[in-house]
């Protein structure tokens, strides 16, 4: 689940009054994809975008490593978790319905807290989050998860991300992301 709760509704006035101010006059709109061009992505840092998701133990991992965006994430100590995420493998998807189940089971008792049994969570489990970023951040962050080395949630959660952005703010996210041809990340064994 994927829902924008919030992004800035004026974001190109307010990019482009940002812009102007490095050399005090009017900026047209086109100014901003030729500061993105150029890789001049401070400007972007006045916008933003709020959205509630929710994902695996696993992937939340990852994304709280985005130090540029904030999180509030629900609670393993004053909540239960009752879903997970469902992978293409059967096998582990029926191991980690009976995690999640022993889970709730052991709850159910009511001989443990919530603290506690969230130590027999699988890392499939999933949490509730709001994550805000500015349009820089949601910036850097689309190609570094839209790409085809990440994990296939992760990637699910960017593209889901990145589709509300470019359909929200056009001028700044409707574009490819995904470049291989300018990747930096040396150890990569991807082609396209």
């Amino acid at each position: 689940m994927i829902k924008l709760l919030s992004i800035t509704p004026n974001y190109m006035e307010i990019l482009q009054t940002a812009a102007g101010q490095c050399y005090q006059k009017n900026c047209p709109a086109g100014v901003i994809e030729h500061i993105i061009e150029a890789g001049h992505l401070s400007v972007l840092e006045h916008c933003s975008a709020t959205f509630e998701l929710d994902c695996s133990i696993s992937v939340l991992l990852q994304i709280t490593r985005h130090r540029h965006l904030s999180f509030t994430v629900q609670s393993s100590r004053g909540s239960e978790l009752t879903s997970f995420y469902h992978t293409n493998n059967n096998a582990l998807n029926v191991s980690l319905n009976e995690q999640m189940h022993n889970y709730s089971k052991l709850l159910a008792s009511g001989g443990m807290s919530f603290e506690e049994a969230a130590y027999m969570l699988p890392k499939a489990a999933k949490y509730k989050l709001v994550v805000t970023g500015n349009f820089r951040a949601w910036f850097e962050y689309l190609p570094k998860r839209l790409c085809h080395r990440a994990q296939q949630e992760h990637q699910d959660i960017a593209a889901g991300i990145k589709t509300i952005l470019a359909a929200e703010a056009p001028e700044i996210f409707n574009r490819n992301f995904m470049s291989c041809d300018h990747c930096s990340e040396w150890g990569c064994n991807f082609h396209v």
